[in-house]
């Protein structure tokens, strides 16, 4: 019996899970909020020196906040010419979806 339920509970969580993925397809035409800026030029260790500090940070990546500013910087290796931080602020409705 606890077999059945078993069987029974991941099947039903199986067939959630695809219809949550059908769901979150994008149509061409979709659009999506934004809170994220490209900061180009920027990078962790400029903002450390002006005087941010980190407030969160994981094996890739930092949270460097000062009064209201707040970055995200990968800290991973990047392509050259690639985007190393990103600004976050407030949402905005119909972007480009990435």
């Amino acid at each position: 019996m606890r077999q059945t339920l078993r069987t029974a509970v991941l099947a039903l969580a199986a067939t959630g899970l695809a219809s949550v993925a059908q769901a979150q397809q994008l149509s061409p035409k979709s659009t999506c909020v934004n809170q994220y800026a490209d900061a180009p030029g920027v990078t962790a260790i400029k903002l450390i020196r002006d005087g941010y500090e980190i407030k969160a940070g994981w094996p890739g990546g930092l949270w460097l906040q000062k009064k209201p500013d707040t970055f995200f910087c990968n800290t991973g290796r990047q392509l050259d010419g690639e985007t190393l931080c990103w600004t976050l602020n407030d949402p905005v409705k119909g972007g480009p979806c990435q």
